[in-house]
């Protein structure tokens, strides 16, 4: 037999009568979880912030042996610009023409 909403309402009020409220039992839990989360942002906002620091180790090693290679090459384009003035220009239009064309599949 079907029930009106305010007799399907009155059901559960029976049904569920000297148990503790969900609700406030959830308020209680937000609340813990609330004042966790204030501890953590003082505790966040306490330690020191990540800074960019200089490479270590074979990092280090790394990014010289890169940056000592970039020099070699200045150094070569610099010395070929010298015998042949507008090769840099030339090549760099080569390159802007040959990764601008569809690839083949």
């Amino acid at each position: 037999m079907p029930l009106t909403p305010a007799e399907c309402q009155c059901a559960w009020r029976e049904r569920h009568r000297g148990e503790p409220r969900g609700n406030k039992a959830m308020q209680v839990q937000l609340a813990a979880l609330q004042g966790h989360v204030a501890q953590l942002e003082v505790k966040l906002a306490a330690t020191p912030s990540a800074e960019p620091r200089a490479p270590s180790g074979r990092l280090r090693e790394a990014y010289l042996a890169v940056r000592k290679e970039r020099n070699e090459l200045a150094m070569t384009l610099t010395q070929i610009e010298a015998y042949q003035p507008g090769i840099a220009v030339k090549a760099r239009t080569w390159v802007e023409q040959v990764d601008g064309a569809p690839r083949r599949q």
